[in-house]
């Protein structure tokens, strides 16, 4: 059986981020962070790249944007926003940093 991440109990939970095109991953603590909003802005200032989630993805220039997906405690990859933010914080293992063209949006 897989251990869901309790969140209430903890101040810090290390995911590690990778970005594509950099072969290095780096640790983020999800944990200070309230919302995907935040997560994103801080990932933006961390990686220098614009970063596009939810309704965002319309109509933009594929080769100046990134998405961020996560894999989940199956080992799937999942757009970040798709499910709230409380069940995101209980699945996520590792973020995902992915050109938009790349990803297939």
């Amino acid at each position: 059986a897989h251990e869901v991440n309790d969140c209430n109990d903890h101040t810090s939970f290390f995911v590690k981020v990778y970005m594509e095109g950099i072969p290095i991953g780096r640790k983020l603590n999800i944990l200070a962070h309230g919302s995907y909003y935040e997560l994103v802005k801080t990932l933006e200032h961390m990686f220098d790249t614009t970063i596009l989630w939810g309704t965002e993805m319309n109509g933009v220039q594929p080769e100046r944007c990134h998405v961020l997906t996560y894999e989940d405690e199956e080992g799937d990859l999942v757009m970040v926003g798709d499910v709230p933010w409380e069940m995101f914080l209980s699945t996520v293992k590792r973020l995902k940093i992915t050109r938009v063209d790349t990803f297939g949006c």
